[in-house]
């Protein structure tokens, strides 16, 4: 039995020099297929072709086939025919790629069908094998099956030889009555041999009725014989009709479930990559929310440090406002004792022992890095101020006084070595400072 094989790629070894191009048998695969004036759809219908009936293929192109059809050049669509191709080699290799160099998937035998619905192309033939795209070298392929050819001269041989046998047969039996005839003769003639003369009419009269019966059921035999033949040469050929029409159907339901197969294979393939694609875009879409969720999370952090840092700076100008409205109740509670005290001291002369000094931050305490007053006189900004440190139990704080020698000044700071009647006159330099030094003189409270 042939073995059908569906598309892949072959070459084959144990054989010499060989062609690149193998004629296949076209057969339809469509119930009916409309045969076209042009390669067109829109072209008109001139013939119907049928299922499983043989095209002469000149060439095809773009999908349509140039066939010869009662004489005329007409087309049809190559979509519905395939190829049939009979292996000749004694092994064929089916490979993986066009060329001799690739895997081989596996072999075919002298006498399998490939059946194909590609081109050839470089002297290859592309196919399936086995659920797979495989290629043979079409040098080892043709569109008659040898084992058939052979099958052919097998059954005239032995028609040749029944048909002498049967000669021998028939000559042999022929002998054989002739035989028995003369001796039939012979036995009625010999005993009475004197009476010859008058009996050879009688006999031959006997003979001759009885020749004519044999020569009859000879005839009779014979065509008995060849209506067995004939018969018999009439089932032969049924069965082998019955026997290809069987092959056929079962090399179709081989290629229809193969296709389905195919089919299968490729709704699968489309389903797995949907399901890639879907479970990329879910995979982006969370990516795309944690990318989201972060930069939220960023802007919230970056909203609150700024919310901190602006409360912070609330507070802190809240806290600054506080401290200028403490020191401003300050002032004005010493303002108030200064007043009160220089009321009371109103016009009042005392007798001091008067030292020089200056603004310089090292002769005094620092306040970020200025020389302030205890009533918050800037030296550092006003070296030239007229300004005494005083003892405030003697002379109040913020007093307007005259120093002899020095003149009007304010009493506006103090000191933890100016006790009693002892003060610190502000000097604008260090060389004035040493050339007043200490000095006592009078003081009057103005």
């Amino acid at each position: 039995m042939k073995k059908v094989i569906g598309a892949a790629t072959a070459t084959i070894f144990g054989l010499g020099a060989f062609t690149t191009t193998a004629t296949a048998e076209t057969i339809v695969t469509a119930d009916v297929l409309n045969v076209r004036e042009k390669p067109t759809t829109e072209s008109k219908v001139v013939e119907k072709v049928k299922n499983g009936q043989e095209l002469k293929v000149i060439n095809t192109e773009d999908g349509w086939s140039k066939i010869e059809l009662n004489g005329k050049e007409v087309f049809v669509s190559s979509e519905f025919t395939k190829d049939v191709y009979h292996v000749t080699a004694n092994l064929l290799n089916v490979r993986t790629e066009a060329n001799t160099d690739s895997e081989i998937l596996g072999r075919l035998k002298k006498d399998d069908v490939i059946e194909s619905t590609h081109q050839v192309k470089d002297g290859w033939l592309e196919f399936e094998y086995k659920g797979k795209i495989a290629y043979a070298n079409v040098s080892f392929l043709s569109s008659t099956a040898p084992t058939e050819k052979k099958t052919e001269e097998k059954t005239n041989q032995v028609a040749k030889v029944q048909k002498s046998v049967k000669e021998k047969k028939e000559v042999k039996t022929q002998k054989v009555a002739k035989a028995k005839e003369t001796t039939k003769a012979q036995e009625i003639v010999k005993p009475k041999e004197e009476v010859k003369v008058k009996e050879e009419p009688k006999a031959q009269e006997i003979v001759k009725p009885k020749e004519e019966a044999k020569v009859k059921e000879e005839v009779k035999a014979k065509e008995e014989e060849k209506a067995r033949e004939i018969a018999r040469a009439k089932e032969e050929e049924k069965a082998k009709e019955i026997a290809k029409a069987k092959e056929e159907e079962k090399a179709r339901e081989i290629a229809k479930a193969k296709e389905e197969e195919r089919a299968r294979e490729i709704a699968k393939a489309k389903e797995e990559e949907r399901a890639r694609e879907i479970a990329k875009a879910k995979e982006e879409e969370k990516a795309q929310e944690i990318a989201k969720a972060k930069e939220e999370e960023r802007a919230r952090e970056i909203a609150k440090a700024k919310e901190e840092e602006k409360a912070q700076e609330i507070a802190k100008a809240k806290e600054e406002e506080r401290a200028r409205e403490i020191a401003k109740a300050k002032e004005e509670e010493r303002a108030k004792e200064v007043s009160k005290n220089n009321i009371q001291s109103a016009k009042r002369e005392l007798t001091v022992v008067a030292t020089a000094y200056t603004a310089d931050p090292s002769e005094n305490g620092t306040y970020g890095g200025r020389v302030l007053t205890a009533m918050g006189h800037d030296l550092t900004a006003n070296p030239n101020m007229r300004i005494i440190a005083v003892d405030p139990k003697v002379i109040p704080l913020g007093s307007k006084v005259w120093v002899e020698g020095y003149g009007e000044a304010i009493a506006g700071d103090t000191g933890s070595a100016i006790k009693g009647n002892r003060i610190d006159v502000l000097m604008g330099s260090k060389s004035k400072a040493m050339n007043w030094g200490r000095k006592t003189v009078k003081v009057k409270i103005l």
